[in-house]
């Protein structure tokens, strides 16, 4: 069997070789033997770190097809029509929304997206505040968005339609179901949120699910990294809280061949505290190879708030339906 001779730069030893080719410690021990010339034998007893090796070319050849060509993900460019399936959970108040949401891409960068009915618990939703809630929130669908290069929303393009629909269509039926202060106020917020959208892509931030799908995952990973800033709002308390996180990018394709992007961090604040409590972002992003397409997203984001953790877990994963 042909060989190819690999440098070693870092210390890697011979077990995270053996993991990393797919062969057996002792089968990469004897083909390198071997292959190798008299003084690169690696002995009976072999020294924990090692500066090169010689690995079977097919095993070379399945290894180099699963490392990612360049360190750095471009956004995609073709169109495609899409549908995810979505769960958030707020741990503190017990509930978990899920709905399934359809995301045409355009090839320049820009996607039109519908939220098709959610569900409250696993039900649909029944509470007055919920059905308004809900009704309102149709408002906003479909929405037209233009994005940067790293794939964030950049502008909202049919502003003034969304404008329209609320104005005429879903405010009146609220106003014709529903009545009373609670309604009133819920109605109010809804005008504010309606009459400020053409502002910029800013009014999603409150949900979390744009800031979180539309992650600027799309860039150059010196090293396979990069730092980056991000905020959240969470509803339980109303407020933004901000992370400086890390995204790092695995330099081999998934099992299932798809591109694997970790984003961690920690909570930060304005002001130094040492005593504060902090919260943490761990979410796990899948792409796919060719396309560049979010495949899935699962993860959590928390908080600390009056000296409680707060949770948001969230998974969205594309439906095998549109694979």
């Amino acid at each position: 069997m042909d060989g190819i001779k690999i440098e070693i730069r870092d210390l890697v030893d011979i077990d995270s070789l053996s993991k990393e080719y797919d062969i057996s410690k002792n089968e990469l021990i004897s083909f390198h033997n071997r292959n190798c010339a008299l003084h690169e034998l690696l002995p009976e007893r072999l020294p924990k770190y090692i500066n090169s090796i010689y690995i079977p070319k097919e095993k070379y050849k399945k290894w180099k097809e699963k490392q990612l060509p360049v360190s750095r993900i471009d956004v995609p460019e073709a169109s495609e029509m899409l549908k995810y399936g979505v769960l958030i959970t707020q741990q503190s108040q017990e509930l978990n929304i899920d709905y399934l949401i359809d995301i045409q891409r355009f090839g320049d960068r820009k996607v039109s997206i519908f939220r098709q009915k959610l569900q409250v618990n696993n039900n649909e939703v029944d509470l007055m505040v919920e059905k308004i809630m809900e009704t309102a929130g149709k408002a906003l669908y479909p929405i037209h968005m233009s994005l940067n290069k790293k794939g964030k929303p950049d502008r909202i393009e049919n502003a003034e339609d969304i404008q329209t629909r609320w104005n005429e269509i879903y405010r009146p039926r609220i106003q014709q179901y529903y009545v009373g202060e609670t309604a009133e106020g819920l109605i109010t917020t809804y005008d504010y949120f309606y009459e400020n959208i053409e502002n910029g892509v800013g009014s999603l931030q409150r949900n979390v699910f744009y800031p979180i799908f539309f992650i600027p995952l799309y860039d150059s990973y010196p090293d396979y990294q990069k730092e980056e800033r991000l905020n959240f709002y969470f509803p339980s308390f109303g407020e933004m809280v901000y992370y400086d996180t890390v995204f790092s990018l695995q330099r081999t394709f998934s099992d299932s061949g798809r591109i694997v992007i970790q984003v961690k961090g920690d909570q930060c604040y304005d002001e130094i505290s040492l005593d504060e409590d902090k919260g943490k972002i761990e979410l796990d992003y899948q792409l796919d190879k060719e396309s560049r397409n979010v495949f899935s997203v699962t993860g959590t984001l928390s908080t600390f708030y009056d000296n409680q953790e707060i949770k948001i877990y969230i998974e969205i994963y594309r439906q095998e339906a549109y694979l």
